[in-house]
């Protein structure tokens, strides 16, 4: 099943794509239901925030990004915690009662933002709507494997999938419920403006691209400390910054890493979001014609390219390099696989085995949303022409750019920069999946049979223990058979006022919004 994730939790484009302990919801699977209160805070505290890019739509079905919560505004049968451990949402439990069927227990008394109680209609409404194709709904990409819900009693719902499905909650802790009535009711266009859900925020004004506005919901059982979020949309870094500077924004998203230290200098605090996500490049296998079908180019590509000095010159020490694409934090990250060491000798020779002892000519595209994108690849440019490969590089910050080279609408290069997530989940299948060989062409990336025997058994592996064994295998084989430009885990450094306190990084790229409070 193909998953898109949000243009930018793909590609840091919009987003980079999930942390310590903070006033976590409760850590069982078997109780709960509500969201910790939050301390008590002066009334007048308002958390003004300025992001790269606000979510162009409140309908949380419709476009996906890294995180389901879209500023506290909603919630799922089943939550994340800051480190990916799944927790009770709108759910109190649940419970495996075959290969193909979970059953979830509804939380008593949650109500929307309008004081109407959550039903099991909602929910059942909530899954149905996400699953039907003809809507074509981003949501669909991560919960497609689901066939059908049922309701067995007013509180209890039964997800069926079309087959034994190994993280199935990890997609229903990204199917956010809405309510049937208000959805009907409005319509979809309405919706994508006016927000209607569980959370502990809800909408006091949205204006797409620019502003989004929301207050504490008075139904939540956890009250935010702030009275009010304000979120604007500050694509200009320099904005972002100043606006920290003069006191006009308390925290800002996307931090430049030259810009850290001085931030940190003026008293101001960094906070590293360095989760589920890595920073490379696809090297298309696909393309048989081209010298980068042979697995020896890729290998020498990646022994081509210095990752120490990218981690440490370019990206100040913030990350560190990869020769897998997942982190290890997340489920599945093998901990045997070490980054290709920087060997343009090896890469050489690698080169001439392949039969190209005088070097190749490539074209490489990158997608300047992933920080730094310029210097990186220009060093990835200069140290792949040292060792006798030529790269025609072309670059945008355009999301047409990147997303007909994504599904292949025109010609690949051999060589497409990312920034790949496998938030909010922490599972590695989240980043995997992009490489199966059994999408059709001209969609696949990867068709290697030796990963997708192990990664398609993943699958359907309901054992936590095999289906780790298994990933692992699949990243092992994708070290030695590279699709891929190892080079750094991704990271996103929010700058934060010195007047706030307790923003934590979670697996989701988005802190706790209810849970920041004045120092």
């Amino acid at each position: 099943m193909r998953r898109l994730f949000a243009f930018l939790a793909l590609f840091g484009v919009i987003g980079a794509a999930c942390a310590p302990a903070q006033q976590a919801p409760p850590s069982t699977t078997s109780t709960g239901g509500a969201a910790p209160a939050a301390t008590q805070a002066p009334v007048d505290f308002r958390l003004r925030v300025g992001l790269l890019t606000l979510q162009s739509t409140m309908d949380p079905h419709a476009a996906i990004g890294q995180n389901p919560r879209r500023y506290g505004l909603y919630e799922c049968l089943v939550m994340q915690d800051a480190n990916g451990k799944l927790i009770p949402g709108l759910a109190t439990e649940w419970r495996n009662l075959n290969p193909t069927t979970w059953q979830f227990k509804l939380a008593p008394n949650r109500k929307f933002h309008d004081g109407s109680p959550v039903t099991i209609e909602d929910v059942k409404y909530s899954i149905d709507r996400a699953i039907n194709p003809e809507l074509r709904l981003g949501i669909l990409t991560r919960v497609g494997t689901i066939e059908r819900s049922e309701i067995v009693d007013p509180q209890t719902i039964n997800v069926v999938t079309k087959a034994p499905d190994a993280i199935l909650l990890n997609r229903i802790a990204v199917l956010v419920i809405v309510q049937k009535a208000f959805v009907e009711r409005v319509g979809a266009a309405e919706f994508a403006t006016r927000a209607m859900g569980t959370g502990p925020f809800m909408q006091k004004e949205f204006r797409p691209g620019d502003q989004l506005i929301l207050v504490p919901n008075p139904h939540h059982p956890t009250k935010p400390v702030a009275s009010e979020l304000i979120i604007r949309q500050v694509p200009e870094l320099s904005a972002r910054i100043a606006g920290l500077r003069t006191g006009e924004l308390d925290l800002i998203s996307n931090v430049a890493v030259d810009q850290a230290d001085t931030l940190k200098s003026a008293g101001m605090q960094i906070i590293n979001f360095d989760q589920g996500t890595a920073i490379g490049a696809f090297i298309f296998t696909n393309q048989l014609d081209q010298p980068t079908a042979n697995k020896l180019v890729r290998q020498a590509m990646n022994y081509a390219v210095d990752k120490d000095a990218i981690a440490k010159n370019i990206y100040k020490g913030y990350t560190k390099p990869t020769g897998q694409i997942v982190q290890s934090n997340t489920f599945g990250y093998n901990p045997t696989i070490r980054p290709y060491p920087y060997d343009p000798a090896r890469a050489r020779q690698l080169l001439a085995q392949a039969g190209y002892p005088n070097g190749i000519k490539i074209k490489m595209d990158v997608t300047l949303g992933i920080a730094e994108a310029q210097q990186v690849f220009l060093l990835v440019q200069n140290q792949f022409k040292e060792v006798g490969i030529e790269a025609e590089m072309n670059t945008s910050a355009d999301s047409a750019f990147l997303l007909d080279r994504w599904y292949a609408r025109v010609q690949r290069p051999q060589v497409f920069s990312f920034s790949l997530q496998n938030s909010p989940a922490q599972d590695a299948d989240f980043a995997l999946n992009w490489f199966r060989g059994d999408l059709a062409d001209p969609e696949r990336r990867y068709n290697n049979p030796a990963f997708d025997e192990p990664y398609l058994a993943s699958l359907t592996e309901l054992d936590p223990t095999k289906r780790q064994a298994l990933l692992q295998r699949a990243i092992a084989v994708m070290y030695e058979d590279p699709p891929v430009l190892f080079l750094v885990d991704g990271f996103n450094l929010w700058g934060a006022s010195s007047k706030i306190d307790n923003v934590v990084p979670r697996g989701d790229l988005e802190p706790l919004w209810e849970a920041i409070r004045p120092k």
